[in-house]
């Protein structure tokens, strides 16, 4: 359901856009969120996007993964997802699966001087800090019509166990899902990446069973009783797999998400009164694939359906399915990504919605309106290539946005006045491979330093101009998300008992209602926050406190009498007293120039940020 409010912001920011609103300080409408999710897929199959051509050349083969990486670094992105099983075959070094067909030309030859893409794509894009994520496909086999089984190599699993293949009246062969054998591969093939890649996360797509009219009678009779019907064991097929992947990446110990792009259309409401208001073709009923489910059992870390249609469009309406989606992860912990269809921009016909490029700016604008969105995935990489005016729009709707990864990050999935009009200059910070940023005010400032350093850990970010405005104060409800980001403490989606003052699609309400949770806040009496009011100096060390009290890294125990030295120490709050006594037992806190501790006064933003990194470096939390 839309909300009002949601619906007034979604025209706020489509007016903004029009109206070129970067050139507004103060006002970051159209900016990328902070902890945006901006990924872009990077298909292999048929050798749509990498490589430029089929070859065993490891230098042609890194050209344009580098090519790749540095041109989604340059447009905002900060995840790409790369292709690396199209086909039942493989873009690494793999012990159950062929090189692909689609990287070196021919099924089962290997790349030369031991090349491996997935392991250079994972090192590069980490050296430009962008997440990469292993895409695959799980049940295709041939994705050419009429492509027989004699073009696969030898050594395939498809060859060596065809009773679990089945040739589909398409043309394409198919794992047949409901194959005890099937199963184990796939799950074997996802372990196997998790066990030798540090990649950011496992995903796969929206090819579950092709249709309906699938032939598995036989496996059905072999391994279907309990089930009443067909269209229920191959629901549970699909659901097997998905569960089984999450598990792996979940019991791998590693900072690993997983996620699923389905159509997007889970049902119609003509089919389920649970559908959305939609008539298009349907995930649930021909795919077998109960992508609605698995959000509200918990076995994804995130949905990205493939909305590919435009606002307007009667049958499957972009927002109505966006709206119906944001609904759907709510008060779950899956987040949200929307699939968005950049291949489609540059339609020649003026009259089409997607002639130019100002539909995917309509989109994006509707998506950041909505407080369950926490980002989006375009495919693919090659639109972006041969449409430079979709290059210059995503890269001038995205530099207001932090460079590195948003996936694993705690954050709200939005942002608000502190976070994030925009960057300044970003180059490459060769220690850590992250992106450093410099900003047009602040060289030669005192808290330049620790600026420039939390600023690369994503706690805080500039306007449009390049600026940062150091002394500029911060609202209480701002710092949330700076000190949530920072310390890296979780921010729980659809979290609730927030304070009584929070609107829920306030861009700081998750950040605030898992601070509240966590004790971490505890308002201003008579259960209210005032979110918008100056954080004072006080408060900002009460909250930071708490939080180094939550993680275990502070003892309670202190002694006051250091704060006696102080001539203003009459005006410390009773609950600021043990945090001001640590921070300058700490000596995180030393006074100001006159000897005062001022905890009344309202913290700017040099201020903020500096005892943030003092925090952070002293009490090793970077470790």
């Amino acid at each position: 359901m839309r909300k009002t409010a949601k619906r007034l912001c979604f025209c706020a920011l489509a007016i903004a856009l029009a109206l070129s609103a970067f050139t507004c300080l103060q006002t970051p409408v159209s900016a990328a969120p902070r902890d945006e999710f901006r990924g872009v897929w990077v298909a292999t199959v048929q050798s749509l996007n990498y490589p430029s051509q089929p070859t065993t050349d490891p230098e042609i083969l890194r050209r344009d993964a580098l090519r790749i990486l540095d041109n989604a670094k340059d447009m905002g992105f900060n995840a790409v997802f790369f292709q690396v099983r199209p086909a039942a075959d493989a873009l690494y070094s793999s012990a159950l699966f062929p090189w692909s067909k689609y990287l070196t030309g021919v099924q089962g030859t290997a790349p030369a001087n031991g090349f491996d893409p997935l392991a250079f794509m994972v090192q590069a894009a980490h050296e430009r800090g962008l997440e990469l994520h292993a895409w695959l496909n799980p049940y295709r086999i041939t994705a050419e019509e009429r492509e027989s089984g004699a073009s696969l190599s030898a050594n395939h699993p498809a060859r060596l166990h065809p009773e679990w293949a089945v040739t589909h009246a398409d043309g394409r062969m198919y794992w047949n899902p409901g194959e005890p054998g099937v199963q184990q591969l796939i799950a074997d093939g996802v372990r196997e990446i998790v066990n030798n890649y540090a990649v950011d996360g496992i995903h796969i797509d929206d090819y579950f069973y092709p249709d309906a009219n699938f032939d598995d009678a036989a496996a059905f009779a072999a391994y279907g009783a309990g089930y009443p019907s067909r269209t229920e064991w191959r629901n549970a097929n699909t659901e097997t797999t998905v569960r089984n992947l999450y598990d792996i990446v979940r019991g791998s110990g590693k900072n690993i998400v997983f996620g699923v792009s389905p159509a997007g259309i889970w049902a119609n409401s003509s089919t389920t009164p649970l559908g959305s208001n939609t008539r298009g073709g349907e995930a649930l009923i021909q795919k077998f694939a109960d992508t609605r489910g698995w959000v509200k059992r918990g076995i994804v870390d995130y949905i990205a359906p493939q909305i590919y249609w435009n606002i307007g469009y009667e049958i499957a309406e972009y927002t109505t399915l966006v709206d119906w989606w944001a609904d759907t992860v709510a008060g779950t912990n899956v987040k949200l990504y929307i699939g968005q269809a950049a291949y489609r921009t540059g339609n020649a016909d003026p009259n089409s919605p997607w002639h130019g490029v100002d539909e995917i700016s309509r989109q994006l604008a509707f998506n950041r309106a909505e407080a369950n969105v926490s980002g989006y995935i375009m495919y693919a990489y090659k639109a972006f290539e041969d449409n430079p005016a979709l290059y210059a729009l995503i890269k001038g709707l995205n530099d207001a946005g932090v460079q590195s990864g948003a996936a694993t990050d705690a954050g709200t999935g939005t942002s608000g006045a502190d976070g994030a009009a925009g960057q300044g200059g970003t180059s490459t910070d060769a220690g850590t491979g992250v992106a450093a940023v410099t900003f047009t005010d602040t060289a030669g400032h005192w808290a330049n330093e620790a600026i420039a350093a939390v600023s690369r850990l994503g706690g805080v970010h500039g306007y449009p101009d390049g600026s940062f405005l150091p002394d500029n104060n911060v609202k209480r409800a701002d710092f949330i998300l700076m000190l949530m980001s920072v310390f890296g403490l979780d921010v729980e989606q659809g979290a609730a008992g927030n304070f009584t003052d929070i609107a829920p699609d306030a861009y700081y309400y998750q950040a605030l209602a898992s601070a509240k949770r966590a004790g971490i806040v505890t308002g201003i009496g008579a259960d209210m926050f005032d979110p918008d009011a100056p954080l004072t100096r006080q408060d900002m060390l009460a909250m930071t406190y708490r939080a180094l009290v939550l993680m275990g890294k502070l003892e309670t125990s202190v002694t006051p009498s250091v704060l006696d030295g102080f001539s203003d120490r009459a005006q410390v709050a009773t609950h600021a007293v043990a945090p001001l006594s640590a921070f300058v037992e700490k000596n995180i806190v030393t006074g100001s120039d006159t000897g005062l501790l001022e905890p009344l006064k309202p913290a700017t933003r040099a201020e903020t940020v500096t005892v943030l990194w003092r925090v952070y470096t002293q009490f090793g939390l970077g470790n």
